[in-house]
């Protein structure tokens, strides 16, 4: 635990940055949550979900039990999670919400056209997006949670979740499945490749997926490019020991730039979207 309480104790913005610092240290075993100068507090939901599920394939010290990380608004979200449901969509504001991959209710077509219309109406009515980019945007979401089932090979541990708010949505995919380039080893095409950042920019390409070259198959990133048409948005796609990230007004695969970072299991994305 800390030495002091949170609630005495300086409270930093989670962004990303802290996250693939936190994330550096936690690989190096430099990651002393007693002495940290500060606590963290959750702002937006792509940093907080990236940290939950570096501390959990990572086996750090959970950030939220260890008192070093306040939830603010997100804490019914993340307690909704850690209890195992199938889904969940804040009752009183319709602004955040999850589902799993894979649900045990046998109405579980239901619940994703169910999440995904939620998903919609918070985009257009809450965030404000103009035009077709919520169900754009939406579409997206529900290609990205087909990939898990169809490349993760642990759709078990797949998760979707959605934040919106007056003029920002964003949402996260995420899964502990095997990543992209073990993925992409699967097929014969691709079996030499061994890079994790080249393997997140071959996925993003079109038409490229295990399934091999020819077979007219890819991740089904295309409707999330053009959902992000004439908006500001921020991507960031993690996989092993990379991530990609894309930046600026309607942003296209041309502008990604590769970065390293902490090794992170399975696959991560996180998508901002602001007018």
């Amino acid at each position: 635990m800390l030495a002091a309480s949170q609630s005495e104790r300086p409270l930093k913005p989670l962004n990303f940055h802290e996250v693939d610092d936190l994330g550096f240290a936690a690989a190096s075993v430099r990651l002393d949550a007693t002495n940290l100068p500060a606590g963290y507090a959750a702002t937006t939901l792509g940093p907080l979900l990236e940290l939950l599920h570096l501390a959990e394939n990572q086996a750090f010290e959970d950030p939220v039990a260890g008192g070093w990380l306040s939830l603010n608004g997100a804490a019914t979200l993340v307690n909704a999670i850690r209890s195992r449901r199938d889904s969940w969509i804040c009752p009183n504001t319709r602004r955040l919400g999850f589902l799993r991959a894979v649900r045990q209710r046998s109405d579980r077509d239901e619940q994703r056209t169910s999440f995904l219309m939620d998903a919609k109406r918070a985009a257009r009515e809450i965030a404000g997006l103009p035009g077709d980019s919520p169900g754009q945007l939406v579409g997206a979401l529900g290609e990205l949670e087909s990939n898990i089932h169809e490349h993760s090979e642990s759709a078990e541990t797949g998760l979707l979740a959605f934040r919106a708010a007056t003029g920002v949505f964003e949402f996260v995919v995420a899964d502990s499945g095997i990543g992209v380039l073990a993925s992409l080893q699967s097929s014969a095409s691709f079996v030499s490749h061994n890079d994790h950042g080249k393997a997140l920019q071959m996925c993003l390409t079109e038409g490229t997926s295990r399934f091999g070259e020819g077979a007219n198959r890819g991740y089904g990133f295309r409707p999330l490019f053009i959902g992000l048409m004439n908006l500001q948005g921020y991507l960031r796609f993690r996989s092993g020991d990379h991530a990609l990230i894309l930046d600026g007004r309607s942003p296209q695969l041309g502008m990604a730039r590769l970065e390293q970072k902490p090794f992170l299991n399975g696959f991560f994305a996180s998508v901002s979207v602001t007018i």
